[in-house]
């Protein structure tokens, strides 16, 4: 996969995964569902909160993390098995053209009322 589009320069998965990951450390939305989520897992009269919070982020960003990197990784062995067919390439090509024509037809009946 080309980082620019063009098809002679490729991007380091290890670029791509830091990428993604400052993508999430300055996501905004990522902060508040901490703060709103974590909370009610640390009891109010502890000593330690701040490990606390330290503690369960961590936990939550290694599982999701490892939980992405199987998705990924299953992604791509059945991405590479189904480029290596080419019936099954002709299907979900039918298939998705299909869908689209199925949404236009629904898009331009809503257009009609």
């Amino acid at each position: 996969m080309a980082a620019n589009g063009s098809a002679g320069s490729e991007t380091s998965l290890a670029r791509v995964f830091w990428q993604g990951a400052l993508t999430n450390a300055l996501n905004p939305k990522v902060a508040l569902f901490f703060l709103a989520f974590l909370p009610q897992f640390v009891a109010a009269e502890s000593a330690h909160k701040t490990l606390a919070f330290l503690v369960l982020g961590l936990i939550f960003i290694t599982s999701g993390t490892l939980w992405c990197f199987c998705i990924a990784a299953f992604a791509a062995r059945a991405a590479s098995r189904i480029r290596q067919s080419a019936g099954a390439v002709a299907w979900i090509n039918r298939a998705l053209g299909g869908l689209f024509v199925y949404l236009g037809i629904r898009v331009g009946m809503l257009e009609a009322r």
